[in-house]
């Protein structure tokens, strides 16, 4: 409901935003010295943001903001004019490289567009065929109560055997910060996920409500209690119908691609002239002839002055058990 509410918000700003675009198209909104940007030239580069970001300029201060890049752009379009900017050889070579590469990711799209279809009857025989890949372990939902010391953790564990509520005594004594919202609740969590030390006491529970020895972590000592338990399943089709999707388009246009471009080489008449690539290959110095340059040579660390090397890896550390 809350998704649906903010997706109706998001729909009707953007539909403000483009309503605004049929007022007044040809009036004046920046002049730049002798050039004028019109609200349609303003417009025209608005609609050029994707989707998922016109909201960043829904309101007044985001199209303020994105005047003023626009602006800036204008500016700096205006100096490459004067400098000549395109008549230079770098320039048009690298636009040349562009247009050629544009021309053949335009072509290879459209190739992948027509041939590599999925139906969902494909979909649906890839999950029936593959079922053990979404195969969910048993979780379990578990609580603690997270003392400083292994003597307030004996203190509380009294105060639970004597009848007294877990929630209110995490909420009272757990120095896990989240514990007075959550009353200590970790939440659904696979083996794996967990500290160590936590989860060798946290899975040896077995019914509902059963609650652990003291255990000791590097954060304290838990008292924990086991509130859910959820059996190994299978992850519905429709959960992962996009994922898998996904990953058998990518296969499928790697397949397509590859038999295209196969295609067009038996297709064509391709002649390599083998003599002129070994002479032109002969025709390298040789590496021995080459004097290394002095920022390539490398001093030898036994003959270095200063402190021996350090190793940049930092120690893993395990993570807490997190709150919901």
């Amino acid at each position: 409901m809350k998704n649906a509410l903010i997706c109706t918000i998001c729909l009707v700003l953007i539909a403000g935003l483009l309503a605004c675009k049929k007022e007044d198209d040809s009036k004046v909104l920046v002049t730049i010295n002798d050039d004028k940007i019109t609200m349609a030239e303003f417009n025209k580069e608005l609609d050029k943001i994707p989707m998922n970001m016109k909201m960043m300029v829904a309101s007044e201060s985001g199209k303020k903001a994105f005047l003023d890049r626009f602006v800036i752009k204008k500016l700096l379009l205006k100096e490459a004019e004067k400098a000549n900017v395109e008549q230079d050889k770098d320039f048009q070579n690298k636009l040349a490289e562009i247009k050629e590469q544009l021309i053949i990711e335009s072509l290879l799209k459209k190739k992948l567009t027509s041939s590599a279809s999925l139906t969902d009857e494909n979909l649906q025989k890839f999950y029936d065929a593959n079922k053990e890949k979404f195969r969910k372990e048993r979780e379990i939902n578990t609580r603690h109560i997270l003392l400083k010391s292994e003597e307030e953790a004996r203190q509380v564990k009294e105060k639970l055997s004597g009848g007294e509520d877990f929630i209110e005594l995490a909420k009272r004594y757990s120095i896990d910060p989240n514990a007075k919202v959550t009353g200590g609740e970790v939440g659904f969590h696979p083996k794996g996920t967990l500290l160590p030390e936590y989860e060798a006491a946290a899975f040896k529970l077995t019914k509902v409500g059963q609650i652990s020895p003291i255990t000791k972590t590097q954060f304290g000592y838990h008292i924990i209690r086991l509130e859910g338990v959820k059996p190994p399943q299978y992850v519905p089709f429709a959960e992962v119908k996009e994922f898998i999707k996904q990953q058998l388009m990518q296969e499928k246009q790697k397949e397509v691609l590859d038999k295209y471009i196969e295609d067009l080489k038996k297709g064509s008449k391709i002649t390599i002239n083998e003599a002129l690539l070994k002479d032109q290959a002969a025709a390298k110095p040789d590496a021995k002839d080459v004097k290394p340059d002095a920022k390539d040579v490398k001093p030898d660390a036994k003959n270095t002055p200063g402190k021996p090397a350090v190793s940049a890896e930092t120690p893993k550390k395990d993570t807490v058990p997190k709150s919901k």
